[in-house]
């Protein structure tokens, strides 16, 4: 997979998760708006094809790597601008689901830039850095989300989600050097 990520065989599992765990919902958000497709058939086309997209590719990223040689770098990026599309497309309601799709957005696109900008030699340096970063990030859009959650609707989800997101950015930040080690 990504040499952000590590080239152990042990990696490679858990990022194919999250990848399915973002292609799936896309997936059936796309169910969910198809019954109004008259009303928004680009919307329903966009994502159906994304998730798709997404699960494909994490499903055949090695293969599709063969002849695209920065193909993890490209589907970081690719994946970061689909679901902050989407988060976009989706803001025509109230509900809080498209901010966290513009959130993961934003760290996927973060992730994918950095593998492209950074060379091998910095990126091994400021790996852990970003990390931190990115755990910083993330416990910041956690505490955001939990007031936000709090002074409106109070939905369990919300906070059951920030809770996870905020679980992620701790262990960015204290595992930062171990999840990049060769």
């Amino acid at each position: 997979m990504s040499s952000l990520t590590g080239s152990g065989r042990r990696r490679i599992v858990p990022e194919k998760i999250a990848h399915y765990c973002v292609g799936l919902p896309l997936i059936l958000k796309g169910i969910d708006k198809a019954e109004h497709f008259n009303e928004h058939p680009w919307l329903v086309i966009f994502l159906f094809v994304a998730g798709a997209f997404i699960i494909l590719g994490a499903a055949f990223e090695h293969r599709i790597e063969r002849w695209i040689p920065n193909f993890s770098k490209l589907f970081h990026v690719a994946e970061g601008l689909a679901l902050v599309a989407i988060g976009v497309a989706l803001l025509e309601k109230s509900s809080r689901i498209p901010y966290f799709f513009m959130f993961a957005g934003v760290a996927y696109l973060a992730i994918g830039i950095f593998e492209f900008v950074a060379k091998d030699k910095a990126k091994e340096r400021l790996a852990p850095r970003f990390a931190a970063l990115m755990g910083a990030v993330f416990l910041l859009f956690a505490a955001v989300a939990f007031v936000l959650n709090t002074l409106g609707t109070r939905n369990g989800w919300a906070y059951f989600t920030t809770g996870i997101i905020a679980v992620v950015g701790v262990l960015l930040l204290i595992l930062r050097r171990k999840f990049f080690r060769r």
